[in-house]
């Protein structure tokens, strides 16, 4: 059925009293991206499920508002959706305490720093501080990876209850990123296994060829809320020598995170929205 008359996806809870109309303007917003910056209308109303006349009637009202532009066939996202994604990330605390303690990492280990967060079967980078001898970078604030397929991922799965992990693992496609990418859901529980019992998880060129990454929990409150994580390239950096040389200051990082997060405790904020 339609966005004109019920939500699909992740909206299909909605009751027909709600603001649909709110839901398929996020549906239209949430159908760009990576392969798809500029679509038709009729490619715009297959990929979110709406008929041609809603989707033209949503894009028309995001395109008054600023959030959608069109060159008279095509329609893409116009830089006022990045405020969406600001808002976000300006309410976290996490990211604004997370961010100088990543550039200090960055430059004592002369390597690529990220933290993220669990969101499904997927991880989001929330911070990040590129290193500089990193000739090519592969994310960015805001990208999504699948959780099974980092080292960031692994950890936060980690701290999943077991019927949360079982949703994660079980009920989602786990892709092959790489020809290295764990995809076997044994190999992916033995690995999250081994990220629980060790306290951090690696990722030798399951994300990307070339690069490696190791990723220790931030812990506050008892509870893993991000993951922070270190990325290496292959030639330059084995999976020993992360473990030996860059694991400790990975997990001093983390420490001095979940210190500040819980020196704000008493704060009118909430890091875990």
């Amino acid at each position: 059925m339609s966005l004109s008359t019920q939500p699909s996806g992740r909206y299909a809870g909605l009751d027909r009293g709600e603001v649909q109309s709110l839901a398929k303007g996020l549906a239209v917003i949430e159908a760009f991206g990576a392969g798809h910056s500029a679509m038709t209308l009729s490619e715009v109303a297959r990929r979110t499920g709406m008929t041609p006349g809603s989707a033209q009637r949503v894009l028309r009202t995001l395109a008054a508002l600023g959030y959608v532009g069109s060159d008279g066939t095509h329609f893409s996202l116009r830089p006022r959706t990045l405020q969406l994604g600001y808002a976000y990330l300006s309410s976290l605390p996490l990211t604004a305490i997370a961010q100088p303690l990543l550039s200090a990492l960055t430059a004592r280990t002369e390597e690529t720093c990220s933290l993220a967060l669990l969101d499904g079967d997927s991880v989001i980078y929330v911070a990040r501080a590129p290193a500089r001898r990193l000739r090519q970078d592969y994310m960015s604030v805001g990208t999504r990876m699948p959780a099974h397929a980092t080292s960031v991922g692994k950890v936060l799965l980690a701290a999943l209850p077991p019927e949360a992990l079982d949703a994660a693992l079980q009920d989602h496609a786990r892709a092959a990123l790489t020809p290295s990418t764990l995809t076997d859901l044994a190999a992916v529980r033995a690995a999250v296994a081994e990220a629980r019992d060790r306290g951090f998880a690696l990722n030798d060129q399951e994300t990307i060829m070339g690069l490696r990454s190791i990723a220790v929990p931030v812990v506050a409150e008892g509870k893993t809320v991000a993951a922070l994580g270190l990325s290496a390239e292959v030639a330059r950096v084995s999976v020993a020598e992360l473990k030996s040389r860059l694991l400790p200051p990975l997990q001093e990082a983390a420490t001095a995170m979940a210190a500040a997060l819980g020196a704000r405790e008493q704060s009118p904020w909430d890091w875990r929205a």
